[in-house]
This record gives structure tokens, C-alpha cells and sequence, in this order.
């Protein structure tokens, strides 16, 4: 498998850039008190600009587009504008399901032929923890690998129990993860998949499921624990104090 991608892709290592950022950011927030969490402040900016900051900076992202909610829109542009985000070339309205959302942000990035990028990274606009060295090591491993999905290596003790709640055994741990995003896919490979999940009307709450659905292998990319989602009103907290100690205002 390595050598078939190596060769692939051997030429594209210094043809940059070589890749399309899909950020789903139109999820309901219910967890969150139904609030957006893309727009939400974090640390003095909005949750979604982080990681639209690192995608702008990359010399691997061509272009990015954003699917969100129809009452995030105009916020979203204006929060673009404000900050000098170039590289977004479309938003796509989000669908019922996070599938659905990045299906349409997929046919918005590639309608035309000539905005065809080798490589898919599609990100949780809830992760604003990524940085650029995960980010563009993650796109190496995709060169080499032609897929590269960020996971976390589980490291508590995993129990898998009954309906009622009572513990059925113990889940070995050593080959688990905990996945992330950016999930990072050879383009043609991924519209197989979202073709096949369509004909097979498959539903599945992450891209990498959709990919072995459709029988292609997948490679996890090693990255940090605090490439963390936003999910419950205590991760804010928790978001807050890694952004604090990265800038040296938290000991």
C-alpha cells in the first residue's frame, strides 16, 4: 500500500499546494446550549478563525470552503473580511446530517474542473487547537499514505457493558484511538466513497467510516490529545487554559 501511494504521489511532494480544506461548521450545538460554537469567543477570537488561520497560512491548502448554518453566514463572511481569510473560494448551506453538509461543501469546492486539488482535509470548525505542525505533517502522511486521519491513542482502561449498565468485559486498549480531524483523503478516493454511501444509502458520522465503507484502507495520523472538539460547556474551560499555557499566561 505505501509504495503504491509513494509512487503516486512522488511528484506532488513539491507542488504545492496540493490540497482542499472542507470546514463542517453547521452543527446544531445542542450540547453547547444551542449555541454556535464556530462563532463562539474563545480566548478572544472566534472558535472557527483558529483553525481558518492555520489553513490560510499553509502553503498545502489551495482553497477552503466552509459549510454552515444559513444564520451563520453573514456572520462568517464578516468575520472573514475582518481578518484578511483569502483562501475561502465558497460557503455551502449545511444539510439534516454532517454527511449531508459535507457533501454539499464538496460539490461547491470542485464544480469546476480547474478547482480539482489532489487531496480532501475536511475539519471540525470545533477544533480549534489544531496547529500548523500537525496540520501539514498530517498532509505529508496523506503524500506518502494517500489517506491521513488525526487520532488520539486511548489511555484509560476501555469496559464494554450490558444494556443495563453492568461491565461485560475489558476492551484491550493498546489498538485503540480516539479519531479526530482533519481527516485528510485522496480526492477521487473520497467522492468514491460519498458515491457508494449514496447508492448504498450509508450514513456515517465520520468521513474515515465512510472510506471503509467502500473498502478503502485508512491511515491514522498520531496527533495530540489537545487537538480536542468543543463539545460540552467544560471544554471551553479546558480550551482556555491550553491556549493560556501555549502563550506563556499560564503556569
Amino acid at each position: 500500500m505505501s509504495i503504491l501511494w509513494h509512487n503516486k504521489y512522488a511528484n506532488l511532494k513539491h507542488a504545492l499546494p496540493v490540497t482542499t480544506v472542507i470546514i463542517a461548521a453547521a452543527g446544531s450545538g445542542v450540547r453547547m446550549g444551542g449555541v454556535s460554537k464556530p462563532l463562539y469567543e474563545l480566548h478572544g477570537k472566534k472558535v472557527l478563525l483558529y483553525s481558518l488561520e492555520v489553513f490560510e497560512k499553509s502553503e498545502f491548502v489551495k482553497q477552503i470552503v466552509i459549510s454552515a448554518r444559513k444564520e451563520d453566514v453573514q456572520e462568517i463572511e464578516l468575520l472573514l473580511k475582518q481578518n484578511g481569510i483569502q483562501k475561502v473560494t465558497g460557503m455551502a448551506e449545511g444539510g439534516d446530517t454532517r454527511q449531508e453538509s459535507v457533501l454539499k461543501a464538496f460539490k461547491v469546492a470542485f464544480h469546476k474542473k480547474e478547482d480539482i486539488t489532489p487531496f480532501v482535509a475536511i475539519h471540525d470548525a470545533a477544533r480549534p487547537m489544531l496547529t500548523m505542525p500537525q496540520f501539514e505533517d498530517a498532509v505529508r502522511t496523506a503524500l506518502k499514505y494517500g489517506t491521513a486521519v488525526c487520532a488520539a491513542k486511548v489511555r484509560d482502561t476501555m469496559k464494554r457493558t450490558d444494556k443495563a449498565g453492568f461491565t461485560v468485559d475489558t476492551v484491550e486498549r493498546e489498538d485503540l484511538w480516539q479519531i479526530q480531524t482533519p481527516q485528510i483523503f485522496d480526492t477521487d478516493l473520497f467522492h468514491t466513497a460519498l458515491s457508494v454511501a449514496e447508492q448504498d444509502n450509508y450514513t456515517a458520522t465520520d468521513e474515515s467510516t465512510l472510506l471503509s465503507n467502500a473498502g478503502f484502507k485508512v491511515k491514522l495520523f498520531e496527533c495530540s490529545y489537545e487537538n480536542m472538539k468543543l463539545t460540552y460547556p467544560e471544554d471551553i474551560r479546558i480550551a482556555e487554559a491550553i491556549l493560556a499555557l501555549r502563550e506563556g499566561n499560564l503556569s
